[in-house]
């Protein structure tokens, strides 16, 4: 991937803006109903490239203004049925002007646009909108920042609040807790991990695990067996985005990890997989993902709301 959360957690929340409704215990999981019309005139209609903006849209309750959605976008609620207008290789600007779009989300490196898409969008009279979300500050930013491009800033304000309510409750979970050591694996073929600096690695730490990728010094590294041995994590989890619907890909990447006998999470049988489909990404379900990992973690410490 190379991109990739404390206020009245278990309170009651119902928020009601320009006919969204939210309503959930805000920590847990909220229930989110959008309108199935798409925007009404002079409202901005956003179209995505990016499953991770297209996520965050979603979650802040706006999934109406969304009229188009990547390639990559899983059909599920907030997606299922949306236009796809293409991915970083190829946007369709035929259909995007069809749908009548006027905003477009990328996530981009900085300043890494390309100049013909900048150039088309300003010709279409498209709002840019790239998103940087490598950190969990950067996730909750992403949020406000869907949230002003709507015109809705006090909806953001609340939804990032609350995604930092459910990680902060992951954080007094686990305090005091010895930190496990772990490896975060995001393909067992090639071995790619989670490294530091990102938001997968802030998550690990929440949770209470020591990210035993922290000595290679890079966001997202890919290693051979020999320095997966080196490394000698005591829980391995791995992350295989809807795994439920690719059990053949799950298989091969058990055998892989069988075949590691002398590793203390083989041994111990602390190889965990996530088939959760937001597992790698970058968006509204961070919180969740937190929760996961400290359930993994320190199972002692399972809450109620991490079995919802």
């Amino acid at each position: 991937m190379g991109q990739p959360r404390i206020l009245g957690m278990m309170a009651a929340a119902v928020l009601a803006v320009g006919g969204i409704v939210l309503v959930g215990r805000w920590g847990q999981k909220a229930n989110i109903a959008t309108s199935a019309l798409g925007p009404t005139a002079g409202e901005p209609a956003i179209a995505s490239i990016t499953p991770a903006g297209t996520d965050l849209v979603i979650g802040i309750g706006a999934g109406d203004r969304l009229v188009g959605v990547s390639n990559f976008d899983d059909d599920r609620e907030g997606t299922a049925g949306k236009p796809r207008i293409g991915d970083y290789q190829n946007i369709n600007w035929e259909k995007l002007a069809g749908l009548g779009a006027n905003v477009l989300l990328l996530q981009y490196a900085q300043d890494r646009v390309p100049p013909y898409i900048q150039q088309k969008c300003a010709d279409m009279g498209i709002k840019i909108v790239d998103l940087k979300l490598d950190t969990i500050d950067e996730i909750a930013q992403g949020m406000m920042t869907m949230a002003d491009t709507i015109g809705r800033p006090e909806q953001g304000r609340t939804v990032a609040a609350a995604l930092r309510a459910k990680l902060d409750a992951v954080r007094l979970r686990v305090a005091g807790r010895p930190r496990v050591r772990a490896l975060i694996v995001t393909n067992d073929g090639n071995f790619a991990l989670a490294g530091p600096g990102e938001f997968l690695d802030e998550l690990l730490r929440i949770a209470g695990g020591e990210n035993a990728a922290e000595s290679l010094g890079k966001p997202y590294p890919e290693v051979d067996r020999e320095m997966i041995m080196s490394l000698a994590p005591d829980v391995v989890i791995r992350l295989v985005p809807d795994g439920d619907r690719k059990p053949q890909v799950v298989q091969q990447g058990d055998r892989i990890w069988d075949s590691l006998t002398d590793l203390p999470a083989v041994k111990n049988h602390r190889v965990y997989v996530l088939t959760e489909w937001y597992g790698e990404l970058p968006g509204f379900r961070v919180g969740d993902l937190a929760q996961k990992f400290a359930d993994i973690l320190h199972p002692e410490t399972t809450s109620p709301e991490s079995q919802k």
